[in-house]
């Protein structure tokens, strides 16, 4: 398997991903055009990282 990852401007982001095989060939393409796509996955993202909860032994003992 290659990956293989590229900037290329003027575009805000064009993310592309391919599955080639010996049966077929798959390929999407994203183009964004603007950042604000961008902006409301990182909000969201945040989001959960604030619900996340970490526990402790005190949780599991009920102290």
């Amino acid at each position: 398997m290659q990956i293989i990852s590229k900037r290329i401007d003027p575009a805000p982001g064009t993310h592309k991903i391919k599955y080639n095989s010996a049966i077929d060939d798959i390929e999407i393409t994203h183009t964004a055009h603007n950042r604000q796509g961008f902006l409301q996955a990182l909000c969201w993202l945040l989001s959960l990282l604030k619900a996340i909860r970490y526990f402790t032994m005190k949780d599991v003992l009920n102290l």
